[in-house]
């Protein structure tokens, strides 16, 4: 196995949320309150729980309100930086905007979904060295993926990625991605122009050259695309345990 180490979570957060409005008129989708805490505090206290400390946030949309409420931080307990776009980058342009902020190899989230990583199990995965981008997979064997039965990921018994389709109408999809990626920055084409998706260029082209491997988990993730999703979390976090970062570290972090 090679010795890959991760030790830095880039996280999506810079999407308008349409389906969230009004909430989202006034603040970014990951900035979604749930139980009275944004939703990306969530994401964060999963990111420290695996054990990295150092989150890059890639924010666009209102980014303002991300920036004042965590602030520019360094920290053994925790460390936060920003890449900034605007607000009409796609996701991959922000990931190439960021080229030069990021490491040889990170974990790459969506602000938008949640899921208990299983970070150990996805290293040891991408660390057999089948792909240099390793796509976390949900089997949605019982349709509770945020299409319901849709899916849109066809994976392999050899556990590669055969076919990413954003769209849900290839034959043979078998899984969801669920927007937790091991990367290894040299996939991207720090030169590359124009406005570019993450989905629908970047996943797509890896696919079909066999760089692009599938993690599966029978894990549920969540996510917060509309108001009824949004309360769902909120319930699942009650109950389940979930906790989001604690804001006095971010608060002593930032000071």
């Amino acid at each position: 196995m090679e010795a890959i180490e991760i030790k830095q979570a880039v996280i999506l957060a810079g999407g308008r949320g349409e389906r969230l409005k009004p909430l989202t008129d006034h603040v970014p989708k990951p900035m979604a309150p749930v139980g009275g805490v944004p939703f990306l505090s969530y994401l964060i206290k999963s990111v420290l729980d695996t054990g990295i400390r150092r989150v890059l946030l890639l924010v666009g949309y209102k980014a303002e309100v991300i920036i004042e409420y965590y602030g520019r931080q360094t920290g053994d307990d925790l460390s936060i930086d920003y890449s900034i776009g605007s607000d009409d980058d796609q996701t991959g342009r922000r990931l190439l905007n960021a080229w030069d902020l990021l490491d040889r190899h990170f974990l790459l989230m969506y602000g938008d979904n949640y899921w208990p990583i299983e970070f150990e199990r996805m290293l040891e995965h991408y660390r057999a060295g089948r792909a240099p981008v390793m796509t976390t997979i949900f089997d949605n064997k019982n349709g509770t993926g945020e299409y319901g039965a849709e899916n849109n990921i066809r994976v392999g018994s050899d556990g590669m990625v055969k076919r990413y389709d954003k769209a849900r109408r290839a034959a043979g999809l078998n899984g969801v991605d669920i927007g937790y990626f091991i990367m290894d920055r040299d996939v991207l084409d720090k030169g590359r122009q124009g406005n570019i998706s993450l989905e629908r260029d970047v996943l797509v082209d890896l696919a079909a050259r066999r760089r692009l491997s599938g993690y599966v988990t029978h894990t549920q993730y969540y996510y917060i695309t509309d108001p009824a999703s949004l309360r769902r979390f909120e319930e699942v976090a009650a109950v389940k345990g979930c906790e989001p970062v604690e804001h006095c570290l971010v608060m002593e972090a930032a000071g």
